[in-house]
């Protein structure tokens, strides 16, 4: 007898605002949000991530000068192989932060990515982190990914799962020479990297 697959259910615009404002309020009660798991009401991995890129909006303040004007988006940038499906589009989709709208932009290598505010790199970029890193200096850009040892070679936010949940790493000194300003409740839930160099 041939086994019977479940299959993913197919996201509804509701859900999407359901995950979106459960990740939200656990950044602010100071919870961690959890990842994929086996239940099928349950949102996968990189719903989760999409879902903090978002709010990652909410929680870090850039530079008055990093936007055209008042009304300009704020720019989610995604550089390499897009992991998140439609998940990032559908959760941003109506959405605002800091009284601004919000734009999903792909990127290629030599691409010109500097005027966007978050920048997720993707895992098909590993090999070339640092020279991506190193173009971004001084940029205000806010930026996050998850490969390994990102946070350390100079990436301001590292997603890392552990015990099947998805937490992340900050690197302050990246953010402070970025101009960013990450905000305490965004630390609360975050292993700080390189916090007594940020400091001085």
């Amino acid at each position: 007898m041939r086994r019977r697959v479940a299959s993913r259910p197919v996201r509804t615009p509701r859900d999407w605002a359901r995950y979106t404002v459960r990740i939200a309020g656990w950044l602010l009660l100071a919870a961690v949000a959890g990842a994929a798991s086996a239940q099928s009401d349950q949102p996968s991995e990189y719903e989760v991530k999409a879902a903090f890129l978002f709010n990652f909006t909410k929680f870090v303040e850039w530079p008055n000068g990093s936007f055209d004007g008042p009304l300009a988006p704020i720019v989610i940038g995604i550089l390499g192989t897009d992991p998140f499906g439609d998940s990032l589009v559908n959760i941003v989709a109506g959405q605002k932060a800091q009284g601004r709208s919000i734009m999903i932009a792909k990127y290629r290598r030599g691409d010109d990515f500097r005027r966007c505010h978050v920048l997720f790199i993707s895992a098909s970029e590993r090999q070339h982190t640092a020279e991506i890193l190193a173009g971004l200096q001084d940029s205000n850009v806010l930026t996050v990914s998850d490969v390994d040892g990102f946070a350390a070679a100079g990436g301001v936010l590292q997603f890392v799962m552990q015990n099947n949940r998805v937490r992340f790493l900050v690197n302050l000194e990246a953010a402070n020479q970025n101009k960013l300003r990450v905000s305490a409740k965004l630390l609360a839930l975050a292993q700080v990297v390189n916090h007594a160099e940020a400091a001085r």
